[in-house]
């Protein structure tokens, strides 16, 4: 099999947007029809391409998509999403972070400060972030299947604060009250006084990976109204994927 032609292929089912025809391919990328057909059905067979919903079709496999985000580096992970940070903190003035899972935890591997630092921000640290509590680690929680969620939650509860959820019947209501809006809230649950968002980023069938947020006092972010704020960053992390699906793919060169 002709590795550079197969990784134009895969480049180019990646980079569309829907699903790819073995005539589109051919039509593009100058392959002879019967290296196309031999590639692809090689591709399907390994796991890479999968059949689409339109007779006919490929598009790249739920398999290999999650093994192309799970391998990723923090780098690669960060510099798909850096664009979107860095216009949430300018939006907002404040500390914007992105979250990622990892096996079991989930970890902030990146933050934004604003530019204009004298007000003051909060700085969300780079660390492993507790699951049943944090913005960054409920928004990508909420959307597990449900045996990871039971697992998550039969695990002990810390308390941070009084406002802390630690019944797991209410922490259940929680993420699904997440689910429901479409972002995650931590109203001074870790400090009191601070209050963090996060939205879910959905990388297309590798499903829920990372999450987009800010953080900052409580009384800044219910100033800004914290619906505002969570819808805001819905909307920022649907778009934020495209950028992160083209570094990615950016190594097949």
């Amino acid at each position: 099999m002709s590795t550079h032609r197969a990784l134009q292929i895969i480049r180019y089912v990646a980079d569309r947007e829907g699903d790819v025809s073995v005539n589109d391919i051919v039509g593009h990328l100058q392959i002879p029809g019967a290296s196309v057909y031999r590639l692809v059905k090689t591709l399907e067979n390994e796991g890479v391409l999968q059949r689409a919903t339109t007779p006919g079709t490929v598009e790249i496999s739920n398999d290999f998509l999650r093994s192309m985000i799970s391998g990723a580096s923090d780098e690669q992970i960060i510099a798909g999403f850096e664009e979107a940070l860095l216009c949430i903190t300018k939006t907002w003035s404040t500390a914007a972070f992105l979250g990622r899972l990892k096996g079991k935890d989930v970890e902030i591997v990146r933050a934004v400060m604003p530019a204009d630092t004298s007000k003051g921000y909060i700085h969300p640290g780079l660390n492993i972030r507790p699951l049943h509590t944090c913005s960054a680690s409920r928004a990508i929680l909420a959307f597990q299947p449900a045996e990871k969620i039971d697992e998550a939650l039969s695990q002990d509860i810390t308390v941070f604060t009084d406002k802390t959820i630690a019944d797991k019947s209410e922490l259940r209501d929680e993420l699904a009250l997440t689910r429901e809006r479409g972002y995650a809230i931590c109203d001074e649950e870790i400090d009191t006084g601070i209050t963090s968002i996060a939205a879910p980023i959905i990388v297309g069938r590798a499903g829920i990976v990372c999450s987009l947020g800010i953080v900052s006092t409580t009384r800044n972010m219910h100033e800004h109204g914290l619906s505002n704020v969570g819808e805001y960053l819905f909307a920022k992390a649907e778009g934020a994927v495209v950028s992160l699906n083209q570094n990615m793919f950016e190594l097949m060169h």
